[in-house]
């Protein structure tokens, strides 16, 4: 046997045999270029991540394919998500750009790469011409189209090797998802850089707020104490009134003791618009707030600025007419008018200079309104004054709001406006805020809520004849002092008054003998019983009843919350002797209504 095959190796044709040998080579070849490029597939997703653009990983891909075929060209489209069209990306080399360009129009019009987008491998088309031979190949993932690719073969080469076209198959695969890879991380990348951004604007946001709230909370706390303090206040100044008002009505008109009391009383008016003021800023006084059209109110404020300041002073206004009304008090509004001008002018220390003011409409969205506390989203009054005087620093500008801090000499200033039009503008369901740099000038802008239906009931006017009467008035205050006064008064009046300074005391008497009294006066902070409380008891017993509830101060009741309770008038104290006349007689004139 062995002789055998020696014979039959002998017959072997040489020339057969290095056929056999260099097809084997080959091979080889060909085996160990296809391992090649599966391993180098793996680097076009790390190349995403180094974070190249799309345009190296095509040129990368273009290295790839021409090893494996040698192409005359190589151009890749990338389909355009936005347009849904094939947009060229790149050629290489440059100069075969315009013939394939003509030829992608060509094949797009044949209906070429309808083809090839369905066959999902590379197809040889003729170029129009007939004297080129092209490979069309989409660029695709499992699920969407990304691109095509375009290569020109070497001329008169019409076969390409299927081992080589599953390569390039493999290749542009690989493309395909380091292209849409690509996307997806600029996608979260961009996505991440506004998370980014939008935690740091809240971040901001609730560290704006936090410190709204420290001052809101410091004001509460210093108007708590405030409150209080009007009470005593209060009832400390009513018999200074009364008791001058009664000793006036006992000395004549044109003596000097009377003259001295009037100055008396003077003081004391002031010493009560202290403490209105205090409970402004701290925002516990009541006020009736109607619709208003704040373009009127800011035009007669910077008249009279202009007729108080130097005319050295620039002022410039700019006022949307169109803005909508507000709820608001108008002497409040104008207060804070007012007070930011003056505030403006004395910052322009050498009496030159500008001063701006401007009123505009605002839509505060849901971040802004966040941002300010207690503000709600939607239409606003944005009122802002300018000047370029001395400006502030940040320690000054932390400070500004609270009661009694100033920045003035001696004597030009309280320390009270800044706070008091804080109040102001807070009971109105707005907002203020401050911008300045030293030597650069300061901008307060105000922020108030725009309301949209202005139809508001007009109540009737109530008016009293004569402030004289002979009614039966039960009167309850657990201050000897101000009782006695209130008794004097209205006994000068003509009413005949019984005064109780308890009020379970008070309560009994009542419900003894109800129909004995025409009218109750009741303070509001006492004893066992509370005014409030008192007056639901006794108009329990008689429906009919008029009360007048007054207080100096008390958190728990509002003029709104007495009068929807039934009460007939809300008073605060102190109380002058025309202004108790007046009430008592608006109340017994005018009834309640009858139950149905």
């Amino acid at each position: 046997m062995l002789k055998g095959m020696m014979n039959s190796k002998a017959k072997i044709n040489p020339g057969n045999l290095r056929a056999r040998i260099a097809y084997l080579e080959e091979n080889g070849r060909l085996v160990q270029n296809a391992l090649d490029m599966a391993l180098s597939l793996g680097d076009f997703q790390e190349n995403v991540n180094k974070g190249y653009d799309a345009e190296y990983i095509l040129r990368e891909a273009e290295k790839r394919i021409r090893y494996l075929i040698p192409f005359d060209a190589c151009a890749f489209y990338l389909i355009d998500q936005d347009q849904s069209d094939f947009i060229f990306t790149i050629c290489q080399p440059s100069e075969q750009k315009g013939f394939i360009e003509d030829q992608v129009g060509y094949m797009i019009e044949k209906g070429f790469f309808a083809w090839a987008i369905r066959e999902r491998r590379g197809i040889a088309i003729s170029s129009n011409d007939h004297s080129r031979q092209l490979m069309l190949h989409v660029i695709a993932t499992s699920s969407r189209i990304r691109g095509m690719f375009v290569g020109l073969l070497p001329d008169k080469e019409d076969i390409i090797p299927d081992k080589s076209q599953t390569l390039v198959s493999f290749i542009l695969l690989n493309t395909a998802n380091a292209v849409e890879s690509l996307e997806y991380h600029k996608l979260l990348r961009s996505q991440n850089s506004v998370l980014e951004k939008k935690v740091e604007e809240r971040t901001n946001a609730l560290a704006r707020s936090e410190k709204q709230l420290q001052q809101v909370m410091k004001l509460q706390a210093i108007g708590t104490l405030a409150g209080g303090i009007a009470h005593d206040f209060n009832n400390i100044l009513f018999p200074i009134v009364g008791y001058t008002e009664l000793t006036m009505d006992d000395i004549p008109e044109d003596s000097q003791a009377r003259k001295n009391l009037q100055e008396v009383l003077k003081a004391t008016n002031r010493a009560k618009g202290l403490v209105q003021q205090i409970l402004t800023f701290s925002r516990q006084n009541g006020q009736e707030l109607k619709p208003l059209k704040v373009q009127t109110l800011i035009k007669e404020a910077l008249k009279l600025l202009r007729a108080t300041i130097p005319s050295s002073i620039e002022i410039n206004s700019s006022i949307d007419e169109e803005c909508g009304l507000i709820k608001g008090d108008p002497t409040q509004i104008h207060q804070i008018i007012m007070n930011l001008c003056t505030n403006a002018y004395h910052a322009l220390q050498d009496n030159s200079g500008k001063i701006t003011v401007c009123l505009k409409e605002a839509n505060l969205s849901y971040e802004q309104s966040s941002e300010r506390l207690g503000m709600k989203v939607g239409r606003h009054l944005e009122f802002i004054v300018k000047d370029n005087g001395h400006g502030m620093t940040r320690q000054v500008m932390e400070r500004i709001f609270d009661p009694y801090y100033t920045t003035k000499e001696l004597g030009k200033g309280t320390g009270l406006g800044l706070s008091v039009i804080h109040g102001i503008i807070k009971n109105h369901g707005g907002d203020i805020s401050v911008s300045s740099q030293p030597d650069l000038g300061s901008t307060f802008s105000v922020y108030l809520p725009i309301i949209d239906d202005v139809d508001v009931e007009i109540e009737p006017v109530q008016t009293a004849g004569v402030t004289r009467g002979n009614e039966r008035i039960l009167l309850i205050d657990d201050e000897e002092q101000i009782i006695d006064l209130e008794r004097r008064i209205l006994e000068r009046l003509g009413y005949k008054v019984t005064s109780k300074t308890d009020s379970e005391e008070a309560l009994q008497e009542f419900s003894a003998r109800p129909d004995e009294f025409d009218l109750v006066i009741t303070d509001m902070t006492m004893p066992k019983i509370n005014g409030d409380r008192l007056a639901r008891k006794l108009m329990d017993i008689s429906p009919q009843i008029p009360v007048i509830l007054c207080t100096g101060f008390n958190e728990a009741i509002t003029e709104e919350k007495a009068l929807s309770m039934g009460i007939g008038k809300f008073v605060m104290k102190p109380i002058v002797k025309d202004e108790l006349a007046f009430t008592v007689r608006t109340v017994l004139d005018n009834p309640k209504p009858l139950p149905n």
